[in-house]
């Protein structure tokens, strides 16, 4: 599922490179992004970040997917949250990237605006630019467990009904909903 998106990612990644005119470190960083060669993206990326401007925000992004598919998640989302400030404007993706890179490195309260922030933007996108489903389903989900993991018993269980009157064959959620019966 993650490597679905990634792809998706990586395809958004390299259209904003053609667009802002700086394909080719671009484009040689997505291609090893996508065969897993993480250290020639990362030096592609990173020779982005040197340029400054759309091109340097792109190469922070870049840099951050490198660091999710590494796992490197403090890195990641220090990198995603460059992009943003250096001009990216993030998109449910993106949103979603950075809140599993902050509950990755248990920063649930950020987690938590950028999972808001990624489904505010879902809801009022065009048509065409609807997010997965599945996409979606998964930060619903880990809003809850944002909640949860902040003791917000309330929040997690009015979130967890909600998901389940969307999603009912969800067992992991029924779990939850179980669990947070109990609190």
């Amino acid at each position: 599922m993650r490597r679905k998106w990634m792809s998706a990612a990586a395809a958004a990644l390299l259209a904003a490179g053609l667009v802002c005119g700086c394909a080719n470190p671009q484009k040689e960083g997505v291609e090893a992004l996508e065969e897993g060669n993480y250290e020639e993206a990362e030096a592609r990326f990173s020779e982005l970040t040197e340029k400054g401007g759309k091109e340097g925000a792109a190469g922070y992004r870049g840099l951050g997917m490198v660091y999710y598919e590494t796992e490197e998640y403090q890195k990641a989302l220090e990198a995603f949250e460059t992009a943003a400030e250096s001009g990216i404007r993030p998109d449910v993706q993106m949103y979603n990237l950075m809140a599993v890179c902050a509950i990755q490195t248990e920063q649930y309260g950020p987690a938590l605006e950028y999972i808001r922030s990624g489904l505010a933007l879902a809801d009022s996108a065009s048509a065409d630019e609807q997010p997965s489903e599945e996409l979606i389903r998964e930060m619903k989900f880990n809003e809850i467990v944002c909640c949860e993991r902040q003791a917000d018993w309330s929040g997690a269980k009015q979130k967890v009904t909600e998901y389940l009157e969307a999603y009912p064959d969800d067992e992991a959620a029924q779990k939850e909903a179980e669990f947070l019966a109990t609190r």
